[in-house]
């Protein structure tokens, strides 16, 4: 009985941890990023800002809507909602604004990297120039 509470407990408190770093949690730090990431292998990778600062450099296999743009709503509607979706801008708070539009969309799983594209070239993060 005493390891069924340790098993509950556990799960509980995992759960809670994964469940924190999407959709509750205002921003996630490069490294728990860089963790989802990699437990999502089919993430959705989202830069949120300008064509201009996207073709300057980004993350590897991110996709670039401007969310800054009018047709914001209408290019993230063709995404899938159930997917995980991580975002990101220069520093972010474009990328806080995106997540919040999101989450108002209807997506249920949201990831925001704290500090941006900034902070993920801080912390060593590979960085590509996209294919025009």
């Amino acid at each position: 009985m005493k390891n069924f509470f340790i098993s509950l407990l556990i799960g509980i408190v995992f759960f809670s941890a994964c469940n924190r770093a999407v959709n509750n949690e205002p921003q996630v730090a490069v490294s728990d990023f860089v963790e989802i990431r990699q437990e999502n292998p089919n993430a959705i990778v989202l830069d949120v800002r300008t064509p201009g600062e996207f073709n300057g450099g980004t993350m590897e296999g991110a996709v670039n809507i401007n969310v800054m743009d009018d047709s914001f709503t209408e290019e993230v509607e063709k995404l899938d909602k159930d997917a995980t979706v991580m975002v990101f801008c220069k520093s972010g708070g474009r990328s806080a604004k995106a997540k919040q539009k999101l989450v108002d969309l209807g997506f249920t799983k949201v990831v925001d990297l704290e500090g941006g594209i900034t902070d993920w070239k801080k912390a060593g993060g590979k960085v590509i120039i996209p294919q025009q």
